[in-house]
């Protein structure tokens, strides 16, 4: 099992290089194949919370990427609402789409981006040339490459698209530089074939969150331009990752890359990234079904109800929260960086048929020393820890237990209380970023004790 960032997980070859021609428009079931790979990477989390997931799969996903507002949705943190902004009214007011007005609004913050203003300083000749339209900042204007036109060969454009990266300006810059200085030499046809291209792009319905939106085939356009394919001459392959250091000349630069890139790969294996992952996986509200069994009686009791994992958690004031150090955990906690995440049980024991009884409990959950560790919490408080586990992937004999596309990891970890020993293993079955259910088995040994309890997690919506 290999964790790697997201841009290093996004952008893999599909093929080998060249990836030509890039793919400019999608077909619906090319939407839903889209649709149906970002599912098995976010998991059942978004489908779980309030924003839900896109409704029409036939259309293009649009995709927004952040390591907290999730979690700040399902936490009630963030409220969600569906809809367009249409209009601010003078008391600050906000106008939705469908009617519906929000009020009692303290800020407004507006990410809106950059629009285009190449008519305040080119001709009308220029930009009806190019057949610029400023309203648009998906793409404003009909270009070769989204770089150079025919008649305009003193002329060129980096970047002046939606969501263009660092690695297609360069090679934007260099494909500019090169038909400019004359060390490149483009015919018309290929001229003609790149203005089309960007006709279709820009005429196509709907449209894709961004114009040119395969990344890896813009690329390989491009570097057959300026290199004719002389580079990338590293990772070529298919499943290689594609990095814009590859499309260069420079051979030291591209293995010192290399070299980083092994590193980066290493380092999602080694499982040092394994306890985030499985604690960012869990974050929200489960329901719980806990069996306990005793095993030189036989007898069974039962524990049931909810589980709440929360990073973002608020303390309640008790009786021992008295002094001037206990206010930080009163707070809301914002800083959520190095946040431990609170897990908070409420449930309902059954001691027997005729005996049950409210039962609550709390642990705090962090990652240290590339484990989870989970401490008890008393009175309010953090005290000492219990377990610290290490997680692994199961073996392929016990994969071959799931009915579905998500996979176990697995951690063990003992805990010696006094005389009575705690052996914990831990479950965890993730689809995704998401875990889809949470196993946790102790069997506890000492002079009184002898039982083994098995605990069920599922997760709830939101």
């Amino acid at each position: 099992m290999t964790i790697l960032p997201a841009d290093l997980v996004l952008y893999q070859r599909t093929q080998p290089y060249p990836k030509i021609p890039e793919t400019v428009t999608m077909t619906p079931e090319d939407c839903r194949k889209r649709h149906r790979d970002l599912q098995s990477l976010v998991g059942q989390k978004q489908g779980n919370s309030t924003l839900g997931e896109p409704t029409n799969w036939d259309e293009p996903p649009f995709v927004a990427i952040s390591d907290e507002y999730l979690d700040l949705v399902r936490e009630d943190k963030i409220d969600v609402v569906h809809g367009k902004l249409v209009g601010v009214e003078e008391d600050g007011a906000l106008q939705i789409g469908d009617g519906r007005v929000l009020s009692d609004i303290d800020h407004v913050i507006c990410c809106t981006g950059y629009t285009p203003q190449l008519h305040d300083f080119l001709s009308p000749s220029i930009l009806s040339t190019i057949d610029y339209n400023g309203g648009d900042g998906f793409s404003p204007s009909t270009l070769a490459w989204e770089t150079l036109h025919p008649s305009l060969p003193n002329l060129a454009f980096c970047g002046m698209y939606r969501g263009p990266y660092m690695g297609i300006m360069n090679l934007q810059a260099q494909l500019a530089a090169g038909v400019m200085s004359g060390t490149l030499s483009l015919e018309e046809e290929q001229y003609q074939s790149a203005l089309k291209t960007s006709r279709v792009i820009r005429s196509s319905t709907p449209r894709a969150q961004f114009p040119r939106f395969d990344y890896v085939g813009f690329m390989d356009t491009l570097s057959q331009l300026c290199y004719q394919g002389d580079y990338p001459k590293y990772n070529r392959e298919k499943g290689d990752l594609v990095v814009p250091t590859f499309y260069q000349p420079d051979d030291e630069l591209s293995q010192k890359c290399q070299s980083e890139l092994q590193q980066e790969i290493q380092r999602g294996q080694d499982g040092r990234r394994m306890p985030k992952v499985v604690l960012q996986s869990i974050l929200g509200k489960w329901s719980y079904d806990r069996h306990i069994v005793h095993l030189q009686t036989g007898k069974v009791e039962r524990v049931y109800g909810t589980v709440k994992y929360s990073k973002y958690w608020e303390r309640s004031s008790t009786d021992d929260d008295d002094d001037d150090d206990g206010n930080a955990d009163e707070m809301f906690r914002d800083d959520t960086k190095d946040n431990p995440v609170l897990y908070r049980e409420d449930g309902v024991y059954e001691f027997s048929p005729t005996q049950k009884f409210d039962v609550h409990r709390e642990y705090e959950y962090e990652v240290k020393n590339d484990a989870l560790e989970i401490y008890f919490v008393e009175g309010g408080k953090r005290t000492y820890l219990f377990l610290s586990l290490k997680f692994v992937p199961e073996t392929t004999a016990q994969q071959k237990s799931s009915t579905d596309d998500g996979y176990w990891v697995k951690a063990t970890s003992d805990h010696l209380c006094i005389k009575d020993l705690y052996s914990a293993t831990f479950r965890v079955k993730l689809n995704g970023l998401s875990a889809s259910e949470v196993i946790i088995k102790y069997r506890v040994k000492g002079p009184a004790k002898d039982y083994e309890s098995t605990t069920i997690l599922k997760p709830q919506q939101s």
